[in-house]
């Protein structure tokens, strides 16, 4: 007893004691998310814990976690982040829940009896919360009894209805938890609602007794944590009673990491590196990846390579849909997202506000006063969160009126979709308040609703007026469907006519073409921070956003400047929207003074206290004007807020659009200096095209390169006007002085590559230091995405094969031969010692290489995103040693020599003709298929073909790359042939399976050859290989460099044909044929459905019903060969289409 009233004293003073000597996470006011104290170590725990014991261990956390957590599940990856914070993991107990209960049983006052998934468990874990106790199920009794724990309550027979009644007062109004308890999501969230003494239930139905009685003892602004029954009848319910919910019902160790600070002390998205740009007659696009609202997703996908941490993100513009809420119920996960965000010179990510805010609810559903409120509060969040963009959905029948969210501070914009005709339904239609626009979704990438192809014909036929909202296409990726690489296959469809941005540019030329208004790219104000009130010892300076600081009773940084008796300037430009009286407000503790175009329009630096200030200048929009702000703290609390108002300009704090400064000096492949003999100022230039107005962003104004320093491999052009126009220099290396001639002249600079152009061609590659080769990690069987590069003994074989694919002016791709992927720095990281790995070829920044001249005969490569050489990690000459990027100082593992073997192909893959039947009787669909290297199982292998009782024929050409005799192989799950050169050199029609056959044939080097290959699958597994060798070429699946398709029209001649014959008597007409804009489909029957496919087997339309004579539009196909698919009464039959220009 006497422990437990000690323990109990402890409870109530231990959070205060610890929130003193630690600096918890941050919580905006008015936040609903209960904090306790930051760990300093956790207990991690296993997965493989029993199903009961999960349960128990779930509320276990949840109560410790209200102290100070002490628990985590090893799950997700939350043990990295976690470690990388600074805190320890013990694993002590990591398969030992006894000995885990044991250790914390004299901080529980004892345990609650329940079942292991029923009601009683939601019972059992809501209570635990607010009894201090753990869930126990039945069959774990005796461990919770060995631990020396007291039976509290046995709830085996009580539901949650009982428990609402009996201890209703006992739970949090701000958060309760829609949960199910009768499946494994009972494993999940419970952590979360003992540590906030949330009650957690299930009603399967949202508007039933017992979810209508937990709506009715919630407050306003209540945040539901699970999800409930039915999507849309849940939010609503709740949005009418002013609540919303985070979706989160599989979500594991919230408790625990919502009292972890970030590393960062804010939050900050990465800043453009290219200047937003007007460009005309185009119709521009922005990518949103849905449902980020999704808590328990977002705790479990930040290293899901499918989607988040897909590497192809670095190669797109795209938007990312992120609960704000996340950065208080997960710090350290939040941070990972906003690293995940990449912006590359080929491509941004930008994340923008989850549905419909802080967390989802319809806002027309939400009850106006109160919607006001909910939006002051998220506006809170979306500066802590770093956000501007805020995704809506809501009912179909909304008013969607934007202005309770833009008149916040910190929105800038909403993206708004209605519930129905999956966020489709606005059709782009955009609707102000004020300068700021709410901007509906028109099209989706959605499931079968929508493919890449159907999507790119509709982007590349809409309309190109900029000045118009039917100019601007706000495209929503259902994350649960679609992923990164059909946004990307969609924009390797797009026309030239088409432009995709980040949703921050987006944003951007919707204000500028369509309001007309001066929108700027500004980045903030230079920040110099300094001890003493009168700014008296500079510590440190940085570039600030904005002006929106409140550092309580602390400091920007204690260390540096304790918590009172300093002082901060801020300078740079500002840019006004509008021609008008602008009145600039400061509220400050304590002093400020504040200069605008040299008018000190504010000057109370010597007040101290906590006041509001104003002062009026009349300027003009667009032009920028020097602006410096003085602020001084003497003691007690300090915040400094920077506002502007005019007669068309809402009041609010200056956006960081509007505030230029010029950032911190930086060093690149070539550096531009302010003065001669590399002095003042200087900006880092990578490879690319630099206006002034990009040059602007690096912070080098007009006519003002004085001196630079160019690194090996690289070359600058200096133009002597803006956009490259009036006299160029050429300078390959540095220069101290341009002289005359130069100083000061540039107004526009190009940087180039300057390698070696003469390398194209096909090698083994060895390392000069070591004697060893470049080589793909796992033989000829590391052809995926991500097999890492390292050096191996020599074998010739295929995976130490690469391709020099030349780009230009000495940049080079260089691609494995076996796989067909290229060496790619992964993540587009800049990072030292990255582990390189080869990645499917896009030719983006990350995968392009400059070669230039180490010595004689051997040559550096030079990585075109980070500037840093190939090399080994730690200067290794082992085998196995990781090849990686590193700053280049001369070592010896950078040097490569190349040697040359017989060219690789240029290949595409095989033709490859599905049929059903065993004989080829009834054609489904033609493809490319790069290699043969199948095993589809007991499935299919695609779309429409038959389990079971199916026909493949493969055609095309192969191109040896050795002269001599090749043995071909088929290793396959049933019958197969292959003719080479037109002759049958493997004759096994047998229905057997798993059999290596083989045939032999003597063919030339470098010329290429018809191959066929027919299958057949009768019943069960399935699988179908190719392989060849030679005296020279090793034993391997046939790559697809060395494979070339027929083109669909010459493969489906004979398909097309005896196909048609088919349609049983229906006579099918197509005309005109060839045609440019439209053709017309004749036929008997009622309708049919049509697809079309292009000459390579890629669907170019979606499947759709159509009638006899009805025109069918083919302006948007592309010159060429195209096969049209018929399905009339479930017959399919295929005619061919010649697509003429128009």
């Amino acid at each position: 007893m006497k422990k437990r009233i000690l323990y109990t004293l402890l409870a109530v003073w231990m959070p205060i004691l610890f929130t003193q000597a630690q600096t918890p996470v941050p919580r905006v006011s008015g936040s609903p998310f209960p904090l306790s104290a930051v760990p300093d170590t956790l207990f991690l725990t296993s997965e493989n814990y029993a199903a009961s014991e999960k349960i128990a261990l779930q509320t276990l956390m949840g109560v410790l976690a209200q102290t100070k957590p002490a628990i985590l599940r090893d799950i997700s990856g939350h043990r990295t982040l976690v470690e990388n914070a600074g805190v320890k993991i013990n694993d002590t107990y990591y398969t030992n829940f006894s000995g885990l209960l044991n250790r914390f049983a004299n901080r529980l006052s004892g345990y609650i009896l329940c079942n292991q998934k029923d009601k009683s468990t939601n019972v059992a874990i809501s209570l635990a919360g607010v009894m201090n106790a753990v869930a126990i199920p039945a069959d774990i009794e005796q461990t919770a009894i060995n631990a020396g724990l007291t039976l509290l309550l046995d709830v085996r027979a009580r539901d949650e209805a009982w428990a609402l009644a009996n201890y209703g007062n006992l739970f949090s109004q701000k958060i309760a938890s829609y949960q199910q308890s009768s499946d494994d999501r009972v494993f999940s969230l419970g952590d979360y609602s003992t540590y906030t003494k949330a009650f957690q239930f299930w009603d399967s139905s949202p508007s039933g007794t017992l979810a209508t009685s937990v709506y009715n003892r919630m407050n306003k602004g209540a945040t539901f944590f699970g999800w409930g029954p039915a999507e849309y009848e849940t939010v609503e319910q709740l949005s009418l009673r002013s609540m919303s919910i985070l979706p989160s019902d599989w979500a594991p160790n919230m408790s625990a990491l919502s009292n972890i600070p970030a590393k960062s002390k804010t939050f900050r998205q990465k800043d453009p590196i290219k200047p937003f740009e007007v460009k005309t007659g185009v119709h521009t696009v922005c990518f949103v990846i849905t449902d980020g609202d999704n808590v328990q997703w977002l705790l479990g996908s930040h290293d899901n390579i499918n989607n988040w941490n897909n590497p192809t993100r670095a190669h797109v513009n795209l938007g990312w849909t992120i609960s704000p809420s996340l950065s208080e119920l997960a710090p350290v996960v939040y941070e990972k997202y906003v690293e995940n965000c990449l912006t590359t010179p080929d491509g941004r990510n930008v994340l923008i506000a989850g549905p419909s805010g802080r967390s989802y609810y319809f806002p027309g559903r939400y009850p106006n006063a109160d919607l006001e409120t909910e939006t002051t509060l998220l506006n809170k969040y979306m500066k802590q969160a770093d956000l501007r963009i805020v995704n809506i959905i809501d009912a179909d029948d909304s008013d969607n009126d934007p202005s309770a969210y833009l008149k916040q501070d910190n929105i800038d914009a909403l993206f708004y979709y209605s519930y129905g005709a999956n966020y489709t339904g606005r059709h782009g239609q955009i609707d102000w308040y004020k300068d700021k626009p709410s901007i509906g979704g028109r099209y989706t990438l959605w499931g079968t609703l929508s493919s890449p192809e159907s999507l790119a014909n509709q982007l590349n036929q809409a309309s190109t007026n900029i000045n118009s909202a039917d100019g601007y296409s706000l495209v929503s990726v259902h994350i649960w469907s679609r992923d990164v690489d059909d946004v990307q296959d969609c924009i390797n469809r797009l026309g030239p006519n088409v432009r995709v941005v980040a949703p921050d540019e987006f944003v951007w030329l919707i204000r500028k073409n369509l309001k007309g208004l001066p929108v700027g790219t500004g980045n903030g104000l230079k920040g110099e921070y300094y001890s003493g009130y009168h700014l008296d010892n500079l510590k440190y300076q940085q570039t600030d956003g904005t002006i929106d600081f409140d550092w309580g009773t602390g400091s920007p940084d204690q260390t540096q400047l304790g918590n009172n008796q300093y002082s901060v300037k801020w300078s740079g430009q500002v840019q006004p929207l509008y021609s008008e009286q602008y009145t600039f407000y400061v509220y400050s503790d304590d002093g400020v003074k504040l200069t605008v175009n040299g008018q000190p329009i504010i000057n109370d630096f010597e007040t101290q206290g906590a006041y509001t200030r104003s002062g009026t200048i009349t300027l003009t929009a667009g032009q920028k004007y020097d602006i410096e702000l003085r602020y001084a703290e003497g003691n007690g609390d300090a915040f400094c807020h920077l506002q502007w108002e005019s007669a068309s300009q809402s009041r609010q704090i200056i956006p960081r659009a509007q505030l230029y400064s010029r950032p911190d000096t930086s060093s690149g492949p070539v550096t531009v200096y302010e003065h001669a003999q590399y002095g003042g100022f200087h900006a880092g230039l990578p490879i690319g095209a630099y206006k002034l107005a990009g040059l602007e962003l690096k912070g080098v104004k007009n006519d003002e390169v004085s001196s630079l320093k160019v690194a090996e491999g690289y070359k600058v052009i200096l133009f002597e006007h803006e956009n490259f126009a009036g006299d160029s220099i050429i300078l390959t290396s540095s220069s101290a002085n341009l002289g005359s001639a130069w100083n000061d002249k540039a107004s526009s600079i190009k940087v180039l590559a300057n390698g070696n152009p003469g390398l194209a061609g096909s090698y083994t590659i060895k390392n000069v230091n070591s004697g060893l080769f470049l080589d793909v990690r796992g033989g000829l069987g590391g052809t995926g995405d991500g097999t890492p590069i390292q050096l191996w003994h020599g074998t010739g074989a295929a995976n130490q094969t690469f391709t020099l694919k030349h780009l230009g002016d000495g940049r080079y791709t260089i691609t494995a031969y076996h796989s067909a992927k290229c060496l790619d720095i992964p993540q587009s990281s800049l990072n030292e010692d990255v582990n390189l790995w080869q990645w499917t070829n896009q030719e983006a920044a990350n995968q392009q290489f400059i070669a230039v001249q180490a010595d004689s005969g051997y040559y550096r490569f030079i990585s075109v995103l980070s500037g840093k050489v190939l090399s080994t990690l730690n200067e290794s000459t082992t085998p196995e040693a990781k090849v990686v990027q590193h700053t280049g100082t001369g070592q010896l593992s950078a040097r490569w020599q190349l040697l040359s073997v017989p060219p690789v192909g240029n290949g595409n893959g095989l033709t490859g003709n599905y049929y059903n039947g065993m004989n080829f009787e009834t054609f489904v669909f033609s493809r490319l298929d790069p290699t043969i290297n199948f095993d589809w199982g007991e499935g299919a292998p695609g779309t429409g073909v038959n389990t079971n009782g199916y026909t493949v024929r493969w055609t095309g050409k192969v191109e040896p790359r050795y002269a001599g005799q090749y043995t071909f192989y088929i290793t396959s799950d049933n019958g197969r042939r292959l003719w080479v050169n037109n002759q049958l050199i493997i004759d096994k029609w047998l229905d057997d399976w798993d059999i290596e056959y083989s045939g032999t044939i003597t063919l030339t080097a470098g010329q290429q050859y018809d191959i066929k290959l027919e299958y057949f699958e009768n019943n069960g597994g399935a699988n179908c290989k190719l392989s060849w060798s030679s005296a020279s070429q090793g034993k391997e699946i046939i790559p697809k460099n060395q494979l070339y398709a027929t083109p669909l029209s010459l493969a489906n001649s004979t398909v097309a044909t005896a196909y048609e014959k088919t349609a049983t008597g229906k006579d099918i007409v197509l005309y005109p044929n060839p045609a440019a804009t439209h053709v017309k489909l004749k036929f008997s029957a009622p309708k049919a459905r049509m697809i079309i496919y292009d000459a390579l087997g890629r669907q170019v339309t979606p499947s759709r019903i159509i009638y006899s004579g009805q025109e069918i539009n083919t302006a948007n196909l592309r010159p060429g060969m195209y096969l049209i698919q018929l399905d009339i009464n479930g017959v399919k039959t295929t005619k061919h289409l010649v697509k003429s220009a128009e």
